[in-house]
């Protein structure tokens, strides 16, 4: 009897258990997948890349169905007011959980990134964990990049830079918006982000195929940009961060002249500051390991190992006085003297550099000191 009685409440007992009774179907919902921001004639305009999660999975036997990629646009004198725009014409319900690149314009970055984060992040779907460009393109353009093969968008560099740096670690370190937003509050650190153009030089069927590329750097001040430079000008960039894996450097001799190639990987960098004759130093130890990849021109391995030093130092110098002249401290050295508690003077050309590069071993075909 006693059994019975205990089945008889379990019962009733299970009976009032929770269920997802708040589930509801994917279908009824507009992904957000990139989110573009510019600013335009005193108001904020928001771009939205929507795209349908089956087209973005990978499927077998799906063929070649081409899948549409849709831009909605919203406007309005703050950003929040710009997405209560854009959700005026969703038709359904909009999700931001899926956002994976925020793309902000040069005008929006001259204003500064903190007039609209609070907005932008105020909704609880929204992560810091997306990548973040710059561009001076047309949002809608940029935002309907097509892959060059298959159907899906995330095939594109705004959804999986890092994959593309891995590779090519001559290029630059892509950002997430986490570290995009601390490292623009550190009070002397020149935030560095990737700027986007559109390219055409590819073909597909027998006709130019637009593509993104980065084509250089925006420096930031505390959320504002500064200046922009090319990837040429950059170039002294790659050697100063830990995380360069492996860059390629073109190797010239005292004339100029190209004579090869060397690939430089593992760095170790040490900034150390001091003062000297009443002038501010930030000495360089930098330390990595070299290769030869390529050789024009028959050498010795001293001259060779020269030579390469000489390059690395050459591009490090001349981006940071490019920097110098357009009042842009590129390295953030006024924070390595920050961190050290010497006085600061936001004027960068007091700052003297001292370089020094030493070569380690890599493999059988090694060079070193």
């Amino acid at each position: 009897m006693n059994r019975v009685w205990k089945s008889t409440l379990v019962g009733c007992i299970m009976l009032f258990l929770c269920g997802c009774w708040d589930g509801k179907n994917i279908q009824y919902f507009n992904f957000v997948n990139m989110i573009g921001i510019d600013y335009i004639d005193g108001k904020y305009k928001i771009y939205t890349q929507i795209n349908d999660l089956a087209s973005m999975a990978k499927q077998e036997g799906s063929g070649n169905t081409p899948n549409p990629i849709v831009v909605g646009v919203g406007e309005g004198e703050s950003i929040g007011m710009a997405m209560f725009d854009l959700l005026k014409e969703s038709q359904m319900r909009m999700d931001w959980t899926q956002t994976k690149a925020f793309i902000f314009s040069d005008r929006m970055l001259a204003k500064g990134i903190f007039n609209i984060h609070d907005d932008l992040m105020r909704t609880r779907d929204q992560r810091y964990t997306p990548w973040v460009f710059a561009t001076n393109e047309d949002l809608r353009k940029i935002l309907s990049t097509k892959p060059i093969t298959g159907n899906s968008s995330i095939n594109t560099v705004y959804y999986q830079p890092n994959l593309l740096y891995k590779q090519m670690q001559s290029s630059f370190e892509p950002l997430n918006y986490q570290r995009f937003i601390r490292s623009s509050r550190e009070p002397f650190e020149t935030m560095l982000l990737d700027h986007i153009k559109l390219s055409e030089s590819w073909d597909k069927d027998g006709k130019p195929f637009t593509l993104p590329t980065v084509d250089g750097l925006v420096a930031l001040k505390k959320g504002k940009s500064e200046v922009r430079f090319n990837r040429k000008e950059a170039s002294g960039v790659k050697w100063l961060k830990e995380r360069t894996l492996r860059g390629i450097l073109p190797i010239k001799d005292d004339q100029g002249i190209f004579i090869g190639t060397a690939a430089l990987k593992n760095n170790k960098v040490k900034k150390t500051a001091s003062y000297k004759d009443d002038k501010r130093i930030v000495k360089l130890e930098i330390s990595m390991d070299a290769s030869i990849r390529e050789q024009k021109k028959p050498l010795e391995l001293n001259e060779l190992n020269m030579l390469i030093k000489k390059n690395v130092v050459d591009e490090i110098t001349k981006t940071y006085e490019l920097g110098k002249k357009r009042s842009v401290d590129i390295y953030s050295l006024n924070e390595v003297c920050y961190r050290k508690g010497l006085t600061i003077n936001e004027d960068i050309p007091e700052l003297e550099l001292d370089i020094n590069v030493k070569l380690l071993a890599a493999n059988m075909f090694e060079l070193r000191d």
